[in-house]
């Protein structure tokens, strides 16, 4: 989101803009004229905060201002994974995940849920795709649960999921790993509350969306 010393920037150009385009209509000008400099700068900083936060995802304004998915809230989804049980020498069974999405239109939040660890979103963003479809795309940070870091340390990752409908149904894509390892991961049930941690998130009902 634009900060409060750029916009101030931007008003008080514009009011140089003003302010010029007046004299060379022959309008005098007075500082009288510069008092509510403060009041607007204020004032367009708390409604850029609003929809930065809340607004930006109102219909009321898709597409024709935002065409950005909303995608905040959990999905619940599954992971698979090319990661090798040392203790085993097997591969994995799927893996149950929750994907927490916290969203504003500047900045997105992420963080992957399940039963033996956490991946926090380190960056991210979504873009947009050059067939106009959307993609969520980031690196990440793996933590697995204390103990079991013998077989599974903590370690570092990108991922790359597309955002599938409008208003979002589902998401699905790839991740990969700084242990060589990579897998498919897949979005489908969504509940709009945020979860932290894997048994709140796995005792939630999560509905199916459909596309409209």
């Amino acid at each position: 989101m634009i900060t409060e010393i750029q916009l101030s920037t931007l008003v008080f150009f514009v009011a140089v803009i003003w302010g010029v385009s007046l004299v060379l209509q022959g309008t005098p000008l007075s500082f009288d004229l510069l008092k509510p400099f403060t009041n607007v700068t204020g004032v367009l900083v708390l409604i850029l905060a609003f929809f930065d936060k809340w607004a930006w995802h109102w219909k009321i304004f898709y597409p024709w201002l935002v065409s950005t998915p909303y995608i905040e809230g959990t999905w619940k989804g599954k992971v698979k994974s090319s990661w090798i049980n040392p203790e085993t020498a097997q591969g994995i069974d799927d893996i149950e995940a929750y994907l927490v999405i916290r969203q504003k239109f500047s900045t997105i939040h992420a963080r992957l849920i399940t039963k033996e660890s956490n991946s926090e979103l380190l960056t991210g963003e979504i873009i947009k795709n050059a067939d106009e479809t959307w993609q969520f795309v980031g690196a990440y940070r793996n933590t697995p649960k204390i103990s079991i870091r013998d077989r599974s340390p903590i370690h570092h990752g990108a991922i790359m999921l597309q955002i599938k409908g409008q208003p979002p149904i589902g998401l699905e894509g790839q991740y990969w790993t700084d242990r060589n390892t990579q897998g498919e991961i897949t979005f489908s049930g969504y509940n709009s509350k945020k979860f932290y941690d894997f048994g709140t998130a796995s005792s939630a009902r999560y509905p199916k969306r459909q596309d409209k």
